[in-house]
């Protein structure tokens, strides 16, 4: 009896090798297979949300952009590494002596239809964008441009201060002199389309092409017109996801390359995790979350003191960590981290509840005695509610009662512009990546129930920032004048300035050359896939102690 059972044991053992060697050796051929279709596999690239529109004036969402981004291209373009504007469908261009127009100098380029890209083909995209575009803030780029107002309202037929002076020479004309604009002509609404062909979605310049569009997926092919050279990927496939949890689980069963957005509670555990912290991306990006005081409306008008005892009042790594989940850090002053202008000594406001309450005390307010309950007006969202919320509490600490009012985005929208809220939340995600697009759109008197929601008004800001536009001489005396006006107006504390989102990405081991730069954007050209030593070891699983976040 005790050999049968040795024997069985033995015979149990012996089948549980072979099962042991067969998964092993599957595992094996599967890696094999998947490292060897490298060279002609697509990228398999996921998304969260849908892409209803790849057209540059259309566009709503990051994803949209930065899918768009594979298909179009500008004449200018961002360097992340250098901080500084670099040609791109033009290859060289200056400014006139005054300043107030500047001149670009178009490369040999083709679209992917095979038709050059000539100067006037570039005015009629950036025109038909003008004017299809349902966005204001992508109107505004265009008005300080001779004509763009008239085009806008109907007076004219055309922008007249775009100039196409021959087929390689294209000319800018401003209201007033504008230094920033040279990095304005990164934004997608500067992308250029062959628009003669009459379609939704003309030819573009990219290094890709899109083959195939359906209602969750799509396919770009390479463009084998393209300027730079073939890139070095064959297609890349790209898959939307309603939730970031589906998207993050499709990455953690290897059926993606590379998920544009990761749900901001799993960061934690992502960077914990030895095996994903080594294919995750972090970096600071141009989106910033504020809340403004109206400087039009009791109490904050002419009381800079409690607008700063509000600001020290706020403990920013507390709500990082309760509630954002690693996915943002906290901002210091107006021109956020990675941007061209960022001052690294800059202190800003930081969580100090003693100075808050002597703020609080020489704003008249000892205690908050005699401070009626501030209402703090948002829109919904279950991440802004937290994030409200604990404001509330924490300012509760010092005697400031407040009360909420929570609005649907439209309803919101509608009062920001009109300015009819008295403390609100404020987010702004930057059009272009220079802390122009900030100072200037944000803080200039001009801009007053525009962009600037605040109402703030300040003479010796207003001349700074008409300066450092004037400046296109010396970018060093520029980024001066406009780190000048930021420290005037961090003293004023026309918002209390709380977080910078990081832009956070997965990439699987096979991925080179994938960068995202401070607007979040990828140079897709540059992307490759590589064949990495076969590894046999267990498939990724996701991190334990991983759960949904709550977007903001």
């Amino acid at each position: 009896m005790r050999k049968r059972n040795q024997n069985r044991w033995i015979f149990s053992l012996f089948v549980l090798i072979m099962l042991g060697f067969g998964v092993f050796s599957f595992h094996q051929y599967r890696q094999a297979v998947y490292t060897a279709s490298l060279d002609t596999r697509p990228l398999n690239v996921g998304v969260v949300g849908d892409i209803t529109t790849l057209h540059p004036a259309l566009m709503s969402h990051h994803s949209e952009r930065v899918m768009a981004s594979a298909l179009y291209e500008g004449l200018l373009t961002y360097d992340q590494e250098s901080t500084t504007i670099q040609p791109f469908l033009a290859k060289s261009w200056k400014y006139a002596p005054d300043g107030k127009s500047m001149t670009l100098y178009l490369k040999e380029a083709a679209f992917s239809n095979g038709k050059k890209v000539t100067a006037s083909l570039v005015k009629a995209s950036w025109e038909k964008n003008f004017m299809v575009t349902k966005e204001w803030s992508n109107i505004s780029m265009f008005l300080p441009i001779v004509g763009a107002e008239e085009r806008l309202n109907g007076k004219t037929q055309e922008i007249t201060g775009i100039k196409a002076i021959n087929d390689k020479t294209l000319k800018i004309e401003f209201k007033e002199p504008h230094a920033a604009f040279a990095y304005v002509l990164t934004n997608a609404m500067f992308w250029v389309m062959d628009e003669s062909e009459g379609t939704e979605l003309g030819a573009g310049t990219g290094p890709y092409v899109l083959q195939q569009k359906m209602d969750n997926s799509m396919m770009l092919i390479r463009n084998e017109q393209y300027h730079r050279g073939l890139s070095k990927l064959t297609a890349i496939h790209v898959q939307s996801f309603q939730g970031g949890s589906d998207a993050l689980n499709a990455y953690y069963s290897e059926k993606l390359d590379y998920l544009d957005e990761i749900p901001s509670q799993q960061i934690t555990s992502l960077v914990s995790d030895p095996k994903y912290k080594q294919q995750l991306i972090e970096k600071p990006i141009m989106e910033v979350y504020w809340l403004g005081f109206n400087l039009n409306r009791e109490p904050f008008v002419n009381n800079y003191m409690l607008r700063r005892a509000i600001n020290y009042a706020i403990d920013r790594e507390t709500m990082i960590k309760k509630i954002l989940g690693g996915g943002y850090q906290a901002a210091r002053g107006v021109i956020p981290e990675g941007t061209v202008g960022f001052n690294q000594q800059i202190m800003g406001y930081h969580y100090n509840k003693e100075k808050a309450e002597d703020l609080l005390a020489e704003a008249g307010y000892p205690g908050g005695q005699g401070l009626k309950p501030l209402t703090l007006t948002y829109n919904s969202g279950v991440g802004h509610q937290q994030i409200v919320a604990e404001v509330v509490r924490q300012l509760g600490e010092i005697g400031v009662v407040v009360e909420v009012q929570e609005e649907e985005w439209d309803v919101y929208k509608k009062h920001l512009s009109n300015m009819s809220v008295s403390f609100f939340r404020l987010g702004w995600v930057a059009d272009y990546p220079d802390a122009d697009n900030y100072l200037f759109s944000l803080f200039h008197s001009s801009k007053v129930g525009v962009s600037n929601l605040m109402g703030y008004r300040n003479p010796q800001v207003d001349r700074i920032l008409d300066a450092s536009r004037a400046e296109y001489r010396s970018p060093e005396e520029r980024i001066k004048l406009m780190q000048r006006a930021e420290q005037i107006i961090i003293d004023d504390a026309p918002c209390v300035f709380l977080f910078q989102k990081k832009g956070c990405k997965l990439v699987s081991q096979n991925v080179r050359n994938l960068n995202i730069d401070c607007m979040e954007m990828i140079d897709w050209y540059q992307v490759e896939l590589a064949k990495p030593d076969i590894d046999v070891s267990k498939p990724g699983k996701a991190p334990e102690n991983s759960s949904d976040a709550q977007k903001i």
